[in-house]
């Protein structure tokens, strides 16, 4: 069975072919445990980005920068649970906070007291007038978008071409649409991405490209007294790292005044993720609705919808017919465990030093890899955001969903296994994805990634070789 899959990545070259038979060789007990539970979990993951071939890594236990499978291979972290562990793995500060609440109890569902010292931290961080916790980024997502509807009394949403706004209903179009599917460059199709969604959802979604607004006048002069809103991340994050051209959030931001419609900022990634701010303060364009999750919560489970008092104020029950709010619920929100990771994380490790430390480090890495770029004559750019950044395989920014469609993801694999094999987890899982730096990770982390991108960059430039005789 994986002798096949070896011959698969011949075309790669002998360097790649080398570099996945040691892959395979070293995680023999993460194949094991994914051929018994594949039977009866779906390849073998919760998840479906967890899921690449020939089979994940299983892990066993983590600890500051590093992290250890179920063979004892032993990685230091630059995944950081898809950009979520911004405090690391297993924080000392937030372990003992989380080991006395295990004590006095993880759920409630009553109100915790902590509310009331994080209310004003809170609002004040995200630069919101009142907010709700929620569990998950689409949680956050499924309830913006139902307040959008509420406060506008409409129906559409549009969103950006390749923007990933989690699982719910009515934004899982276009995030990665086939290319004979996708429509012309400046009119996308609305491109169903998965079974299970009724068709008539896709009558509720518009599809534009990202830093263009011109596709975006067209569609509101045509249907802007149906348009509820317009969600949009304000760095692009699941699509490597694009960032807005200058005017561009300014220009979503006119024009959701003009038609009367929620701008909706989901910033589940963008949030905490170059200080304690959000993207939407850094670039000055304040949205109505925002989400955040991800490095809000310190690896807790939580997320956060918040916004203006006229919108937020529509959440409460029914009082009659005539007085109906807007439903929130959930017997895990607002969880006493995860508050407690949430506040220490805002309060004691997510300090201005901390991202100082944070962002010094990961401009070391965007040096490294525009280095050895330039030394291997391979095309491309590291885009930073924050403490994160992305590979992107191309010689030219990438402004949008299109550019990046036609890039060569194929080298992502090569590049992946010889650095996984070189005990480093280079980035989240998936050509499109990111690195993230934690307040743990030491300047000799980063000069192990550089040293083992060296070393992986002559697998990736003779499989590129290999590739251009496609």
């Amino acid at each position: 069975m994986y002798e096949a899959y070896l011959a698969d990545y011949e075309d790669y070259g002998p360097k790649t072919v080398e570099e996945v038979r040691k892959y395979l060789e070293r995680t023999r007990k993460s194949r094991e445990i994914f051929e018994n539970i594949s039977e009866y979990i779906p390849y073998g993951v919760n998840s479906n980005q967890r899921y690449y071939p020939p089979y994940p890594i299983y892990m066993k236990r983590a600890r500051g920068s590093r992290i250890w499978d179920v063979d004892d291979n032993e990685y230091i972290d630059f995944n950081m649970g898809y950009g979520t562990l911004l405090v690391g793995h297993a924080h000392p500060k937030i372990n003992e906070a989380l080991h006395k609440q295990l004590e006095e109890g993880i759920l409630y569902t009553f109100p915790y007291y902590i509310l009331e010292e994080l209310t004003e931290l809170i609002t004040d961080i995200l630069n919101i007038d009142m907010f709700r916790f929620s569990n998950s980024g689409s949680e956050a997502v499924m309830f913006a978008i139902r307040l959008a509807r509420a406060f506008t009394g409409r129906d559409i949403v549009i969103k950006v071409e390749g923007s990933y706004h989690g699982t719910y209903d009515n934004v899982l179009f276009s995030i990665w649409p086939f290319r004979g599917l996708a429509g012309p460059r400046k009119m996308p199709v609305s491109v169903l991405e998965t079974m299970g969604v009724p068709d008539a959802m896709e009558d509720l979604v518009r599809i534009v490209p990202f830093n263009d607004v011109d596709p975006l006048v067209d569609i509101l002069e045509e249907e802007g007294d149906d348009v509820a809103a317009i969600i949009v991340e304000p760095v692009m994050m699941n699509a490597g790292i694009i960032k807005p051209e200058k005017g561009y959030l300014e220009s979503l931001r006119k024009l959701a005044y003009e038609y009367d419609l929620v701008l909706i900022f989901d910033e589940v990634k963008t949030a905490l993720r170059a200080g304690l701010t959000t993207a939407s303060q850094i670039y000055g364009v304040e949205p109505d609705i925002l989400t955040a999750a991800k490095a809000i919560g310190g690896g807790a489970v939580i997320s956060l919808i918040g916004g203006i008092e006229e919108i937020m104020s529509l959440v409460g029950p029914t009082e009659s017919i005539r007085e109906q709010g807007v439903v929130h619920a959930g017997t895990y929100n607002a969880n006493p465990f995860s508050l407690k990771a949430l506040y220490v994380t805002l309060t004691e490790v997510l300090t201005e030093d901390a991202y100082k430390y944070m962002l010094k480090l990961n401009h070391e890495i965007v040096d490294g890899y525009t280095r050895l770029l330039k030394e291997y004559d391979i095309p491309g750019y590291a885009e930073e955001f924050g403490v994160s950044g992305a590979l992107i395989f191309s010689e030219n920014k990438v402004k949008n969903f299109r550019d990046l469609m036609n890039l060569p993801f194929d080298l992502w694999y090569p590049l992946y296994y010889a650095m996984l094999n070189r005990g480093v987890i280079p980035m989240a899982t998936g050509p499109e994805e990111m690195w993230t730096l934690s307040v743990q990770h030491t300047e000799e982390d980063v000069e192990k990634y550089i040293e083992a991108l060296s070393e992986t960059f002559k697998v990736v430039s003779e499989a590129r070789k290999y590739m251009e005789e496609w």
